[in-house]
C-alpha cells in the first residue's frame, strides 16, 4: 500500500466453461481477494445468470436452517472442505429442511395455542380473586331479574360512603366484596322497578359496572379450584410440548450440521447468482483484486480449474475510481482509528488515507488539551482493565492517556498540582497568551494541511482545474497562507499595505473566476452564487482557524477546574480536603475527559476531513466462505 492510500487494485476478467464457475468461485472465496462486481455496460450477450437458481436454491436452504435454530450469518467455514456443493445436494437438503420444519412449525403453532389458554385461564382466575368472597352463583349478575335488579362494579373508596348513604334512601343496597388501590368493587341490589331512579347516583359517584365473564358460572370457589387444575393441565402440556420439540432438535442436530456445511461450501457460487453471467456455456466473471496478488491468483485458478481459461487484469482508469473498492491495510494499533475514520466515511480508492494522520493528530490534541501526569497516568492505567472486552477503546484511551502524561510534564501539571513538578517548557496557567498563539499556530498548520490533502486528491483524481483554481485548491491555499500573513501583518507590525492586499485579492480573483465559469444560470444567480462561496471562503479560513482556540481554551479550563476544586478543598477539614481533592479529580478525569475526546474528534472531523475527504469510498467485500452476504454490485 502506497502510504495514505488504499491498496493498488486491478480489475480482473475471468472467462472459463460454466462446469468450472463452481471451482473457481471456491478457490477465490479461500483466498479471499476477489470483490465481484456486475459491470452492464460490458458482455451484453452474455446476459444469462447460470448461477441464478442455485442462490434461490441456497436462499431457500438458508432460510430454512435459520428457522430450525441455525444462525446463518456466523456459519464456520469447515475446515478442509473443498468439495464442490452441487444443485441436487442443495435441493435434496432443502427439502429436507423444508420437511422437518413442517413438523417443527407445527408443534410451535400448538406451543402458541398452549401459551394463549395458559394467559387466558391466569387472566380468568386473576380476575376471579375479586368475586372470591361472594357465596352466590356468579351467573345471576348476568341474567336480568324481573323484580329484583343486580349490579356488579367498582367506585372510588372515596365516593362509597356517601353512595352507600344515597342508595339506602332510594331503598336500595350497596355491598363491598373487595377492595384495592383506592377502588371498591360492589354490589348494589335493588327493585327492578325503580333502576331508573338510581343511575344518576351511580354515575355521580363515578360508578363503572364490570361485565361478568361467560366463564364465570357457579360459585367463585369452586371456579377457583376448576381454573387452578385446567392452569395445571395446559401447563404440564406446553411442558410436554416443549421437551417434545427440544428433543426433535436434538434428532435432527446432525442433519443442520450438514446443512451448515452445505451452506458454507455452497455460499461462494451462490453469492454470484446476479455477478456470474454466461451464454452457450461459457461464462464471464468479473471484480477487483489486490494489485499484489494477481500472480498468486493466475497460479491458483490455473491449480484448480479443469478446463482452458483466460483471464485478464487491467490497471483501473480515472473514470472507474469511484466504482474501485477500497482496501485499507493498518497495524493493530491504527484499527480503532480506522473505525472512527469509517464513522465519517471510507475513503474513495484514489483518495488520501487519513488514518494515520488523524491518530497522530487527535492523540496529540488530546494530549494538548488535557496535560496532566496524574489524569494520563489514571487513563492509561485504569484503560488496560477494557483491553479484553474493549480492545478499541482501550488502545485509544491508552494512547491519549500517554499524551497527556507528555504534555504533563512539559506544563508541569500533576493531578492539578502546578507546584510540584519543574515544567519542561512553560505553565499555560502563567502564559495563557502563549498558549492561545500556540493554539492558532497548530489550527493554521492543521487547516494547511488539510488544503494541500485536498490537492493531493484532485490531482490523484485528474481534477487538475480544482486542484489549481478552486477554494480547497492551489488558489484557495495561497488565499488562506496570505490572510495568516495579513492578519499577523496587521496585529504585530501594525502594517497593512498594497502587497498584504494584492496577496489576498489574486487568489480571491483565481477563485471568482472559476466558480464564475463553472456556475451555470443567469447572470443575477450567478453572481449571487459567486458572491455567497467568495464570502464561504472568508468566513471559512477565519472561522476555521479560531475554531482551534479550544485547544487553548480547554487547556486553561482544565487548570481553572483543578484550581476551583482546591479552592472548595481549602475550606475543608484535614479529611474533607482530601476527599475533595481525590473526588474532584475523579470529576475532571471522567466529565472533562469526555468531552475533550469529543472535541477533538469534532475538530477532525469538520475542520480537518470536510475540507480533504469526501468519504464516500466503497468498503473491499471479498468473496469468501462462511459469509452469507451477497456482494454489493457496484
Amino acid at each position: 500500500m502506497i502510504l495514505g492510500r488504499p491498496v493498488a487494485m486491478k480489475k480482473v476478467g475471468l472467462y472459463m466453461l460454466d462446469t468450472d464457475a463452481q471451482q473457481a468461485a471456491m478457490t477465490l472465496a479461500r483466498m479471499q481477494v476477489l470483490h465481484p462486481v456486475d459491470d452492464q455496460q460490458k458482455n451484453r450477450e452474455m446476459d444469462q445468470l447460470p448461477a441464478g437458481v442455485y442462490y434461490d436454491i441456497f436462499n431457500s436452504l438458508r432460510n430454512h436452517y435459520a428457522k430450525l435454530g441455525g444462525v446463518p450469518q456466523s456459519v464456520v467455514a469447515v475446515e478442509d472442505s473443498t468439495a464442490i456443493v452441487t444443485l441436487p445436494e442443495l435441493q435434496l437438503m432443502d427439502v429436507q429442511l423444508k420437511h422437518l420444519w413442517t413438523i417443527v412449525s407445527a408443534l410451535d403453532e400448538q406451543l402458541r395455542h398452549q401459551h394463549e389458554e395458559f394467559s387466558t385461564r391466569e387472566q380468568l382466575a386473576k380476575s376471579l380473586q375479586k368475586f372470591i368472597s361472594l357465596d352466590l352463583d356468579l351467573s345471576r349478575f348476568r341474567r336480568p331479574g324481573r323484580f329484583l335488579k343486580i349490579i356488579v362494579g367498582t367506585v372510588p373508596s372515596a365516593n362509597f360512603a356517601q353512595l352507600q348513604r344515597a342508595l339506602t334512601l332510594a331503598e336500595f343496597m350497596i355491598e363491598s366484596f373487595f377492595a384495592g388501590e383506592g377502588i371498591q368493587h360492589v354490589v348494589v341490589i335493588g327493585s327492578s322497578l325503580q333502576q331508573r331512579d338510581v343511575q344518576d347516583l351511580l354515575k355521580s359517584a363515578d360508578f363503572r359496572e364490570i361485565d361478568i365473564p361467560a366463564e364465570f358460572s357457579g360459585n367463585p370457589s369452586r371456579l377457583q379450584s376448576d381454573l387452578n387444575v385446567q392452569i395445571s393441565q395446559v401447563n404440564l402440556s406446553i411442558q410436554r410440548l416443549i421437551k417434545k420439540r427440544t428433543q426433535l432438535l436434538t434428532d435432527i442436530g446432525p442433519i443442520l450440521h450438514r446443512a451448515q456445511d452445505l451452506l458454507v461450501r455452497a455460499q461462494p457460487y451462490a453469492s454470484l447468482g446476479s455477478v456470474l453471467k454466461g451464454s452457450g456455456g461459457l461464462v464471464y466473471l468479473q471484480g477487483w483484486v489486490p494489485a499484489k496478488q494477481q500472480e498468486h491468483v493466475e497460479h491458483e485458478l490455473q491449480r484448480s480449474l479443469k478446463y482452458p481459461f483466460y483471464v485478464q487484469f487491467s490497471e483501473p482508469q480515472i473514470s472507474e475510481y469511484n466504482r474501485v473498492p477500497s482496501l485499507l491495510e493498518h497495524s493493530w494499533i491504527l484499527k480503532p482509528f480506522q473505525n472512527l475514520v469509517h464513522n465519517y466515511g471510507i475513503p474513495g480508492y484514489a483518495e488520501f488515507d487519513p488514518t494515520l494522520l488523524f491518530s497522530v493528530s487527535y492523540i496529540l490534541m488530546f494530549g494538548m488539551m488535557f496535560g496532566d501526569v496524574g489524569h494520563g497516568a489514571f487513563i492509561a492505567i485504569s484503560s488496560l482493565f477494557l483491553w479484553k472486552r474493549f480492545k478499541a477503546i482501550s488502545i485509544v484511551a491508552v494512547l491519549a492517556g500517554l499524551s497527556s502524561i507528555l504534555f504533563g510534564f512539559v506544563y508541569g501539571s500533576l493531578f492539578g498540582y502546578e507546584d510540584v513538578i519543574q515544567p519542561l517548557w512553560m505553565s499555560p496557567m502563567h502564559d495563557p497568551q502563549t498558549i492561545l498563539l500556540l493554539a492558532l499556530a497548530w489550527g493554521a498548520c492543521f487547516l494547511v494541511t488539510a488544503n494541500l490533502l485536498a490537492i493531493t486528491n484532485f490531482v490523484s483524481t485528474g481534477q487538475h482545474a480544482q486542484a489549481l483554481y478552486s477554494a480547497k485548491g492551489l488558489a484557495g491555499l495561497l488565499f488562506y497562507v496570505a490572510a495568516l500573513y495579513a492578519g499577523y501583518q496587521f496585529m504585530m507590525q501594525h502594517e497593512f499595505g498594497l502587497i498584504e492586499l494584492a496577496l489576498l485579492v489574486l487568489p480571491m480573483a483565481v477563485m471568482i473566476v472559476h466558480e464564475w465559469r463553472h456556475t451555470t444560470a443567469g447572470l443575477f444567480e450567478r453572481i449571487l452564487v459567486v458572491f455567497i462561496q467568495s464570502l464561504e471562503q472568508v468566513i471559512s479560513s477565519v472561522s476555521g482557524t479560531l475554531s482551534f482556540l479550544r485547544v487553548a481554551a480547554f487547556t486553561l479550563n482544565h487548570i481553572a477546574l483543578a484550581a476551583a476544586v482546591f479552592s472548595i478543598a481549602s475550606m475543608m477539614g484535614t479529611t474533607g480536603h482530601w476527599v475533595t481533592v481525590v473526588l474532584g479529580n475523579l470529576f475532571i478525569i471522567v466529565l472533562e475527559g469526555a468531552i475533550v475526546a469529543i472535541q477533538c474528534l469534532r475538530l477532525e472531523y469538520y475542520e480537518g476531513f470536510s475540507r480533504f475527504f469526501s468519504g464516500t469510498g466503497r468498503a473491499f467485500e471479498p468473496l469468501k466462505l462462511g459469509s452469507h452476504s451477497q456482494p454489493t454490485l457496484k
